[in-house]
């Protein structure tokens, strides 16, 4: 170890000198005064600067005694001393400032890289400024300055085991009697490997407060980061070095209005680069009491899943907010939720009691009518429970029957429209529950959905499903399917009684367009009704296989014949494939001719087109025989 030369430390304006400026506990400060002007000394080894006048009971007695210029700091801090030189009515004052340091060993950290092993230190956290290394393979030890490192050493074998001893010093401004400035330590140099810190869980304490148990590599050093909120930035607030794992302490954070999320950070020694630790959050979690129910709430995008505790026992499964109905007026409840991160790490939340100001009906809304007015637009309509005067309705959707339902809106009537997408082509869920006048909601029991109609068609006979209502719960009447034009008019309807199927034979028809509809009849008046489906029945048409241009008045001429046909094109080719004949107009076909002579006998191909009166065309190839 080096012993640096005591020296002779100048105060501010040079009335006196001291010693040292700095050591460890039991530092003894000798103060010597350079004032030949013969006045009273009067000194203050603790005194306040802020406030000169302050210091009048520190100062005591004039100085008497040598003795009376010295003093033993025994605790750690930082210390003003103050000098008084009185002459007369003269005052003067000169102070210098010193510091005493808790002792405490060195922290190296040890990272081996390609280019040897890198020794580094936390010039921030560290006290001293030289320090002298042995590097244990029998090389002399070196002293090097604090500003020196990181430095590097190769040592010849780097798979054999080291002893490293490293001893902190301070320089001629300090007083080397710190009892802990020594740290040994064991390495193999090829096993120094850096690796992430890794947070292995994280505690709510209190309101204010959390905590931290981690993981760390013992020769490496790592900085402390948290940010506040997921809109936040890290900042470093504390550094961790010379430990395989701790618990670290959060004070004076908010935790009911802020979330945080902490993460220890390390810069690897041989190429920069950031060796992050797992990310782990603290839960923000509120539950108060509203006319619905208590609305509990949590930062649940934190977490890979989440479980809502209700005095002890698992209530809902899911992302927040969650309206726990199951209450009654002036109910003491105590909530918490247990959350788990992408990690696996718990995360529980501080509970919170909650005093509900709702009550729970017992009756519930069984009676719910869903029509669909368009793809984006579905009406509901509900019975009021006889008796009831509630004060106000909740609506509630799921996308899949098996899903939880979440709410849509609130409203004062029984009746609500619902906007959304997608009406005509799949199933949507909704049930109703209603508030009393002392907030209470009441429980859902009917699940309503949109009646989907669907269509089929094999051959003439076209076929209708549609899913059963159950928005009427046990009071279903009946199913009605109707008819109408394309003006809406009502064509013809049939009651289908309780079946969820209906097939027509449209070879007789003589509407190509019609638009159909399922209406759902309950016992109590209510009507409910589905997606209105169009159905346009596709042109149909032929060409027949042959004709006899004979002159005998029968089936002498070719032609295109079919129905609900707008337009049509019917092209007739001869063997080599040369244009011989085109009609526009159903009732003009082929007479066999040839301008002025008769084609001759054989097979001819031919193409058809037609159009039916909404623009949809149809294509249609093929052969027939002139047979004379």
């Amino acid at each position: 170890m080096n012993l640096w030369a005591q020296g002779s430390f100048q105060s501010e304006n040079g009335l006196f000198t001291v010693n040292y400026l700095k050591g460890c506990e039991f530092t003894e400060i000798i103060v010597t005064e350079n004032n030949t002007q013969g006045g009273t000394q009067f000194i203050c080894f603790d005194a306040d600067l802020s406030d000169i006048g302050s210091n009048n009971s520190c100062f005591g007695s004039a100085v008497q005694d040598p003795e009376d210029y010295r003093f033993i700091y025994q605790d750690a801090g930082t210390y003003n001393i103050l000098l008084l030189d009185q002459i007369g009515n003269n005052q003067t004052y000169d102070s210098i400032t010193i510091e005493i340091i808790e002792p405490q060993s060195p922290n190296i950290a040890l990272a081996n890289c390609d280019n040897g092993l890198v020794f580094n230190l936390n010039q921030q956290e560290e006290v001293f400024d030289i320090y002298t290394i042995d590097f244990g393979d029998g090389s002399a030890a070196q002293n090097h300055p604090i500003t020196a490192f990181p430095l590097s050493y190769n040592y010849g074998d780097p798979t054999q085991e080291y002893t490293i001893t490293v001893t902190g010093s301070f320089n001629n401004t300090g007083n080397n009697n710190c009892g802990n400035d020594t740290e040994i330590k064991n390495i193999v140099p090829e096993e120094q490997i850096e690796s992430e810190a890794n947070i292995t869980s994280i505690n709510l304490l209190s309101e204010n407060s959390f905590e931290i148990e981690y993981e760390a590599s013992q020769n490496q050093l790592y900085q402390l980061q948290i940010k506040q909120n997921s809109n936040g930035i890290y900042q470093t607030i504390d550094n961790i070095s010379a430990t395989t794992g701790g618990v670290y302490t959060f004070q004076d954070r908010n935790l009911n209005e802020n979330f945080y999320c902490v993460r220890i950070v390390s810069t690897n020694s041989c190429d920069g680069s950031e060796l992050n630790s797992n990310e782990v959050c603290t839960v923000r979690f509120n539950a108060t009491a509203e006319n619905n129910g208590n609305l509990i709430d949590w930062n649940h995008f934190s977490f890979e899943n989440s479980n809502l505790l209700k005095n002890g026992e698992i209530i809902y499964s899911g992302n927040a907010p969650y309206v726990d109905a199951n209450v009654l007026c002036g109910q003491v409840d105590v909530y918490s939720v247990v959350t788990r991160d992408q990690n696996g790490i718990l995360v529980e939340s501080l509970p919170i009691e909650v005093s509900a100001i709702t009550g729970s009906p017992s009756i519930p809304i069984s009676q719910i009518a869903t029509k669909v007015l368009s793809d984006s637009e579905l009406e509901l309509n509900w019975e009021v429970p006889e008796g009831l005067q509630p004060s106000n309705f909740v609506i509630y959707k799921k996308r899949n029957l098996d899903d939880d339902y979440f709410q849509v809106d609130t409203t004062g009537t029984n009746s609500y429209i619902d906007i959304g997408t997608a009406f005509n082509t799949r199933n949507f869920y909704y049930s109703i529950a209603y508030t009393n006048s002392c907030g209470g909601i009441s429980p859902l029991t009917t699940t309503a959905p949109n009646i989907l109609l669907n269509v089929n068609q094999e051959e003439s006979i076209i076929n209708f499903t549609w899913n059963s209502y159950t928005g009427f719960d046990t009071l279903l009447s009946r199913y009605v399917i109707k008819k109408y034009d394309e003006n809406m008019t009502l064509l013809d309807e049939n009651d289908v009684a309780n079946q969820t199927s209906f097939s027509e034979n449209i070879a007789q028809s003589e509407d190509q367009l019609a638009f159909y509809q399922i209406e759902a009849y309950s016992e109590n008046g209510l009507v409910a009704f589905s997606n209105t489906l169009r159905y346009k029945i596709p042109s149909s048409f032929f060409v027949p296989t042959g004709f006899t241009p004979n002159q005998d008045s029968f089936n002498e001429e070719i032609k295109v014949v079919g129905k609900f046909i707008e337009e049509v094109e019917f092209s007739i080719y001869n063997r080599w494939g040369t244009l011989i004949f085109r009609s526009n107009a159903l009732e003009v076909g082929w007479d066999g001719y040839l301008t002025t002579r008769p084609a001759p006998e054989g097979t001819y191909s031919y193409t058809v087109r037609v159009k039916d009166k909404y623009g949809e065309e149809y294509y249609k190839s093929g052969v027939f025989n002139l047979i004379r």
